[in-house]
């Protein structure tokens, strides 16, 4: 979910205010404060799972367990964790017996990696999501009321006549949702009226369509469309994008990663780290042991699997939520010169499904660098239909170039997957990579076991 403020949907401006003053003290709080804040909230989440949501109680008593055994942070782990199948399969299950009470709303996840899932937010998670956006964006400078840009096209698309509008303007909240379905060459000039028409400080979106609309306006030569900050989510952000991205619009690029789940969060602070949100989830690192990252892990880096305990949600609590997200992390991070004592994370790797299989049986993370070391690709696509093949889409930068951008990116590829590797190079236009959905740079239906 992105920042959304319609106070009138939450209904709860002041729990959100109330949020919003104690996230802004957590966020300078020693590691041993911020550790203190999520056991007081795990008791709470553990009393109602107990209490009143059939699966956890079930779970517990099978386990011979009571909420009063879980005594530390640790302690935690004596609970197996939940996987997004399970979620699917026992919905009913894990909604808590007494949810209305918590004025809940259903929503459901995109369903691109492994499935739709619908899930229950009740007003506490709802408060959270707005007071943790409020925070985050205001480390960029912004301040509520000002005008901001959102590119969508799943809010035009409810409506087949909605489809081939350029924008939206909802005054009340100061947002412009722009429409990233019509994302073309010929259009380029309609997003530049819109944009100098409304004037917002800010622009957020899917990396993918940010780097598009950026592209567009490179290619038209089109100078003065800036903001103070632009806010990617959704995607991995990739370097050759955000570079794009940046000097394009004149401004730092914000990432940040969360998920409808709403169980943990990361996002990128003023000085370029990715910050684990501990107020706003529990977020355990289980290390990936047989995992590979292109272009190699450090001494002190390791890859794990992000597992997220929800520290708000009364109407279904997830307790060790197994999200499938993978990020890179050091072993002895240093702290960050923001001030801010919230742990870091090197960088979003991405999901389980985007893990390459190699012949002998390696499982390579993050390879959409090698399009990052091939100059001349515009954007690229990696897909892996079954063990031991690629097919790799790329977009070149120019024509006549192809055969030797085909054996530049051949071998940058082969220097990760090795020679047995069987490889389809097949070049395409970039309307192709702009879409109504998430763009995935990597896509892998191999089958392997990660654990």
């Amino acid at each position: 979910m992105g920042l959304d403020f319609k106070i009138g949907d939450f209904a709860y401006p002041l729990a959100i205010l109330r949020l919003k003053r104690i996230f802004d003290k957590n966020q300078w709080m020693s590691i041993e404060e911020l550790e203190n804040y999520q056991f007081i909230r795990i008791q709470k989440i553990l009393g109602q799972a107990y209490d009143h949501v059939p699966h956890y109680r079930d779970l517990f008593r099978q386990r011979g367990l009571t909420p009063k055994d879980i005594r530390t942070l640790q302690d935690l782990k004596r609970i197996p964790c939940l996987t997004k199948k399970e979620i699917q399969r026992a919905c009913n299950f894990l909604l808590a017996e007494d949810y209305k009470k918590y004025n809940p709303k259903w929503v459901s996840t995109s369903g691109t990696t492994g499935g739709q899932v619908r899930l229950c937010m009740d007003k506490f998670s709802n408060a959270l999501e707005f007071a943790y956006y409020w925070r985050f964006w205001g480390w960029a400078g912004y301040r509520l009321g000002d005008t901001f840009a959102e590119m969508s096209a799943q809010h035009f698309t409810p409506h087949e006549e909605n489809s081939d509008r350029f924008y939206d303007f909802q005054p009340l909240i100061r947002r412009v949702m722009v429409n990233s379905l019509l994302l073309s060459q010929e259009n380029v000039d309609g997003y530049v009226k819109l944009f100098r028409k409304f004037k917002p400080k800010f622009l957020k979106g899917l990396p993918s369509n940010l780097y598009a609309l950026a592209l567009l306006l490179k290619e038209k030569k089109e100078q003065g469309v800036a903001f103070k900050a632009v806010f990617s989510q959704g995607e991995n952000l990739l370097k050759y994008q955000r570079d794009l991205i940046e000097a394009t619009f004149s401004c730092k690029v914000y990432d940040f990663y969360g998920h409808m789940e709403r169980t943990v969060t990361i996002s990128e602070c003023p000085k370029g780290n990715y910050h684990i949100n501990m107020d706003y989830g529990l977020l355990e690192i289980e290390p990936v042991h047989n995992a590979e990252v292109a272009g190699g892990l450090l001494e002190d880096e390791y890859v794990g699997e992000v597992i997220g305990t929800g520290l708000y949600n009364f109407a279904m609590p997830l307790i060790r939520y197994r999200t499938g997200d993978w990020v890179k992390v050091k072993k002895n991070p240093t702290k960050c010169p923001c001030g801010r004592n919230f742990p870091t994370v090197v960088s979003i790797l991405g999901r389980d499904s985007d893990i390459i299989v190699t012949p002998d049986g390696r499982m390579i993370t993050a390879l959409y660098v090698v399009f990052d070391r091939t100059p001349g690709i515009l954007c690229g696509q990696i897909v892996q239909k079954e063990d031991g093949e690629l097919i790799v889409k790329i977009v070149a930068r120019r024509h006549g170039n192809e055969e030797s951008l085909r054996r530049a990116i051949e071998a940058q590829i082969r220097s990760f997957v090795g020679k047995a590797m069987r490889l389809s190079i097949v070049f395409s236009k970039p309307e192709d990579f702009i879409g109504n959905g998430k763009f995935k740079g990597i896509i892998s239906e191999a089958i392997f076991n990660a654990k």
